[in-house]
């Protein structure tokens, strides 16, 4: 992936978390002419910023590298779509929210007793 693939997946993350410029540079501590630069590509990201980007923006690292039109089936549970979309909807769900989550679906499972 070259930074100008990555520049645009970075503005369509934000975009989808419904954050401006304004406020990704204030939670980046950069001015708002460093995401501006960065979202067209002048720019290179290093591996921390990034990662505070994926976190802003509830994203997985591994979503910026990920082709939008990629159907190759990496992972066990994307040949099922919804398993897929429950995945997905997990990995989109605040970070903060995630692990309460797994917890509700280990809990469920091992109530009904599908699990032990």
């Amino acid at each position: 992936m070259n930074r100008k693939e990555l520049s645009k997946k970075l503005k369509k993350a934000r975009i989808e978390s419904g954050l401006k410029q304004e406020e990704i540079a204030e939670l980046m501590n950069l001015p708002i002419s460093g995401i501006s630069v960065i979202e067209k590509g002048n720019r290179k990201v290093d591996v921390l910023e990034l990662i505070k980007f994926a976190e802003f923006y509830s994203k997985p690292v591994e979503w910026f590298f990920k082709e939008d039109n990629q159907t190759n089936y990496r992972r066990w549970y994307d040949k099922d779509a919804k398993l897929a979309e429950a995945f997905d909807l997990l990995q989109k769900a605040p970070v903060k929210y995630q692990k309460s989550c797994a917890c509700a679906i280990i809990g469920f499972l091992k109530e009904s007793g599908l699990i032990k």
